[in-house]
């Protein structure tokens, strides 16, 4: 049915949706980027992934699909067995839709990339994420930046880092996270054995989060790469980071530009 509007109105997407749709599928990579997909695309496209045994990859971003969308791909997921990678960047998904998505995450067995960038899942969404984050054991790359999670959304996935020991990038840049936030992902970093890169810019650390930050680099032992360019981090949390430094023998690259 949808396919047969997208066709009635000129598009071509109804080609590239044929091409998930079709019964002798070799597909491994759909892009379907701002295409402006209604809600009645997501749900056949959802539907189609149930049953789909060969789509690892699929990127929807700047479609608005909103929460309804999200909560069609993410019935899609708990039985999926082949999509490895979902990027859903730009597309009005809230609160609701990541609660959803997070559902799914907390059965899918074969999801390793989740990309929900510049959404409205807010420091709720981001907790209901986290929660999922504590069983889950495929996801390695979560992407939440520009989403306003703040220092409370920044604790609930601290807490889940701490137990988490699959996931290995955490993009959490533009979100407002403070001195707060930062101390919160510090002390999940102390014990946390498996992240490798953490996004951190373009937040609101200051040199109390910095060092925080720092104390936890003097006793993590798995982290080469740290990112936080663009915040409020002066002379003082500078000096913690270089006594952190004198001790750390794993991070190779420290990003610390536009800062104070």
């Amino acid at each position: 049915e949808c396919i047969a509007e997208s066709k009635r109105e000129e598009s071509d997407v109804h080609v590239r949706l044929a091409q998930v749709f079709g019964s002798g599928l070799r597909l491994q990579q759909a892009f379907l980027k701002n295409e402006n997909l209604r809600i009645v695309h997501i749900a056949s496209l959802a539907e189609a992934m149930k049953v789909n045994s060969t789509l690892t990859q699929l990127d929807l971003s700047g479609n608005k699909i909103g929460d309804t969308g999200a909560a069609s791909l993410a019935e899609a997921m708990k039985v999926n067995s082949t999509l490895t990678q979902l990027q859903l960047w730009s597309n009005n998904i809230g609160v609701t839709g990541a609660a959803s998505l997070a559902e799914a995450l907390k059965v899918n067995s074969t999801l390793t990339q989740l990309d929900l960038h510049h959404n409205k899942i807010g420091d709720t969404g981001a907790a209901s994420l986290a929660e999922a984050m504590k069983v889950n054991s495929t996801l390695t790359w979560l992407a939440l930046p520009d989403n306003n999670i703040g220092d409370a959304g920044a604790a609930s996935l601290a807490e889940a880092m701490k137990v988490n020991s699959t996931l290995t990038q955490l993009f959490l840049f533009v979100n407002k996270i403070g001195d707060t936030g930062a101390a919160s992902l510090a002390e999940a970093m102390k014990v946390n054995s498996t992240l490798t890169h953490l996004y951190l810019w373009s937040n609101n650390i200051g040199d109390a989060g910095a060092a925080s930050l720092a104390e936890a680099m003097k006793v993590n032992s798995t982290l080469p790469q740290l990112f936080l360019l663009d915040n409020n981090i002066g002379h003082t949390g500078a000096a913690s980071l270089a006594e952190a430094m004198k001790v750390n023998s794993t991070l190779t690259h420290l990003y610390l530009w536009s800062n104070n």
